[in-house]
């Protein structure tokens, strides 16, 4: 549960304050630009997968990249981050965590989060293997 814990503030860490940077990118800039800088922090891409994986402050990630739904072409609508997680409360953990951080969406369900004036927003979700966070970025197409 401390394991759990310790990752999951070391991945808050690495957002800055800015809503549109995840480990320093800036999720605002061009599709390629954010693979570019995706790729320099050492994420490689799987194919297998259709994501990018790589190390996180000692933790396999996955990132994953939604270009397509979008409000302007080039752009990215969602940055999607998979952690592995096997505790079962796993989920109650992260989402405990983020009621702390940040408020929950105006009108949003449960466990999504508004982390920026600008609307991106957070979602937490659980998956079969862990926890997935979903950045949704203002260009996302709903």
């Amino acid at each position: 549960m401390k394991k759990i814990f310790v990752i999951l503030a070391a991945m808050v860490m690495t957002l800055s304050a800015s809503a549109f940077e995840f480990d320093g990118i800036n999720l605002n800039a061009s599709v390629n630009k954010i693979t570019n800088e995706i790729a320099k922090r050492g994420y490689a891409w799987d194919e297998t997968n259709d994501a990018f994986t790589g190390m996180c402050r000692g933790t396999e990630i996955s990132l994953s990249l939604n270009w397509k739904d979008v409000k302007e072409a080039g752009k990215l609508g969602q940055l999607i981050v998979d952690i592995p997680m096997a505790e079962k409360d796993a989920i109650n953990v992260v989402a405990k965590m983020f009621n702390v951080i940040y408020h929950v969406a105006k009108g949003a369900e449960a466990n999504t989060y508004s982390v920026s004036e600008d609307g991106t927003t957070l979602e937490v979700k659980s998956t079969a293997k862990g926890v997935r966070l979903v950045y949704s970025t203002p260009f996302y197409k709903k």
